[in-house]
C-alpha cells in the first residue's frame, strides 16, 4: 500500500478473531498478607522485600527487578520508576525503558520502606565482607557480589511459585498482584489517574478496561445516593 503496488488493502476485509481474556484470580487482602508473612518467615528476605514493593506500588515485575538504590528516597518514602529488566535467550539480561517509556514517582508504604532498610543493611554487610560499600548505582535485587547485574524476572517467578504453595495461593500468578493493587485502590475510591500512574499505564482507559471488571459493583451505592437526594 505504501509503495503503490496495491490499490486496496486486502487485510481491511478480514475479520479479527476474538482473543479470550486471561482469567484473573484475585487474591484477597488476607491472602496477600499471608504471602508477605510467609516470605518474611522464609529464608528469602530478598523476595520478601521485592513483594513488599510490588504490592505497595503495583509496579511490573521487570520494573521492580531494575530498581537501584539511587531510585529510592527512604526519607521521603518515594520510588522513581524509569527502567525495566528483560531477558531473552539471544540477548541475555538487559535493562531498557519502561513499557510506556515514561518516568513515574510513586509513594511507598511503611512496610515497603522498612523492608528496604533491612535490605540495605544486608547489602552493607555483603559489601563490607568484599571490602567495598553499597553505591547508589548498585542494583537492589541482585545476586552479583558487585551489585551490577539485576535479577532475571523469571527468577522472581520461580521464587514466588515456591512461596505461594506455602501461603495457600497456588492459583495466583505473580502478575495478579498488580490486579490486586489496582482493584483495591479503585474500590477504595482512589481516582483512576492516580491508579494508572502507579501501575504505569499511559491512559486511564487502560486501567479501567483491564481492572474495572474486577471491582465490586457500586450500583447499590449509586441508588442509595440518589435516594438520599430525593428523600
Amino acid at each position: 500500500m505504501r509503495w503503490g503496488w496495491l490499490a486496496r488493502n486486502p487485510v481491511s476485509a478480514a475479520t479479527r478473531p476474538e482473543v479470550p481474556r486471561t482469567t484473573v484470580t484475585l487474591p484477597a487482602a488476607a491472602q496477600v498478607r499471608a504471602a508477605l508473612a510467609a516470605a518474611a518467615a522464609a529464608t528469602d528476605p530478598a523476595l520478601a522485600c521485592w513483594l513488599q514493593i510490588a504490592v505497595a506500588t503495583g509496579a511490573r515485575r521487570g520494573e521492580v527487578c531494575a530498581l537501584r538504590w539511587a531510585d529510592i528516597d527512604l526519607d521521603a518514602a518515594t520510588m522513581r520508576i524509569h527502567r525495566s529488566v528483560s531477558a531473552t535467550k539471544t540477548a541475555g539480561v538487559f535493562i531498557k525503558t519502561t513499557k510506556t517509556g515514561g518516568v513515574r514517582l510513586v509513594s511507598l508504604t511503611t512496610q515497603a520502606v522498612a523492608a528496604l532498610h533491612h535490605r540495605h543493611a544486608r547489602a552493607d554487610q555483603t559489601a563490607l565482607a568484599a571490602g567495598r560499600q553499597v553505591e547508589p548505582a548498585h542494583q537492589i535485587f541482585t545476586s552479583d557480589p558487585s551489585g551490577q547485574r539485576p535479577w532475571r524476572p523469571e527468577l522472581v517467578t520461580r521464587r514466588w511459585e515456591r512461596l505461594r504453595n506455602r501461603a495457600g495461593l497456588s492459583h495466583v500468578r505473580i502478575h495478579d498482584l498488580r490486579h490486586f493493587v489496582a482493584t483495591e485502590l479503585l474500590t477504595a475510591g482512589i481516582d483512576a489517574l492516580t491508579v494508572a500512574n502507579r501501575l504505569g499505564h499511559a491512559r486511564t482507559s487502560t486501567t479501567l478496561d483491564i481492572d474495572w471488571a474486577w471491582v465490586p459493583a457500586r450500583d447499590r451505592d449509586a441508588a442509595n445516593h440518589l435516594e438520599s437526594l430525593l428523600d
